[in-house]
């Protein structure tokens, strides 16, 4: 398998994702049906456990991609046996710092094969889709009040906007700037982390750089996130340790 990652890295997207797709996927093929079948075996909380995955795991989904919440990887992602919820943890990693790292996250959100399997046959077209239109709506809706309660990051910055902040000041640049004009670079290393929220929450948004941001609607919007997290060659590119392929 690491063999398989290695020519993942170096060949053109196309290929990795094919090589994704035939070398790595037949060797772990879905099995999270059998958990709710083996958890819930009784029919009417199957069926209820079912449900509450689907809606959990789409506002989840679209709460993150707005936060830009990253490093969803197996140990991050909780279940809950009686009701059958997903539960996050680790929230480390917000404000798209996942592209910034070594391995750039390349997903929204996680759907991978294991979590699509369990939505059961309709896959990402039953639930799950109509609660991610749901939500997201209702984040834009709301959007005004949600990026009032963000502002407080602007005046009580995290400590890694501090770390930055000395970064900038080690540069030769800097050095000369009194700390009237630093503490301003702090407000601005807030507000540039707040801005693609704001952004999201207008519906501005684009898989690609060369193409020109526009605002979309909320289902179109919720089509381009699902393509992003289900696409071979984004997955392809996810760091190893994220286990795509589970």
């Amino acid at each position: 398998m690491s063999e398989v990652f290695k020519k993942i890295k170096d060949v053109k997207e196309k290929e990795a994702a094919e090589l994704y797709l035939q070398k790595i996927l037949p060797l772990f093929p879905p099995v999270f049906h059998d958990w709710f079948i083996e958890t819930f075996p009784e029919p009417t909380a199957w069926l209820a456990s079912r449900m509450a995955y689907g809606r959990t795991a789409a506002v989840m989904s679209m709460v993150g991609f707005i936060l830009g919440l990253g490093d969803r990887h197996c140990e991050n992602i909780l279940l809950d046996n009686v009701t059958g919820d997903v539960v996050h943890v680790d929230f480390n990693c917000l404000f798209e710092k996942g592209k910034t790292l070594e391995t750039p996250e390349r997903v929204p959100f996680r759907l991978t094969q294991n979590l699509t399997d369990g939505l059961g046959v309709t896959g990402v077209e039953g639930v799950f889709r109509i609660a991610c239109e749901v939500t997201m709506q209702l984040l834009r809706d709301n959007k005004d009040s949600l990026m009032s309660v963000l502002d407080a990051f602007i005046h009580d910055p995290l400590v890694e906007w501090e770390d930055e902040k000395r970064k900038l000041e080690r540069e030769p640049s800097r050095r000369n700037q009194n700390q009237v004009k630093a503490s301003v670079d702090l407000r601005m290393l807030a507000k540039n982390a707040l801005n693609p929220i704001e952004k999201k929450l207008k519906g501005i948004y684009s898989t690609s750089k060369e193409r020109q941001e526009k605002e979309i609607s909320t289902s179109n919007l919720v089509q381009m996130l699902i393509q992003e997290a289900t696409d071979a060659g984004n997955l392809a590119r996810m760091y190893p340790g994220w286990a795509a392929w589970h």
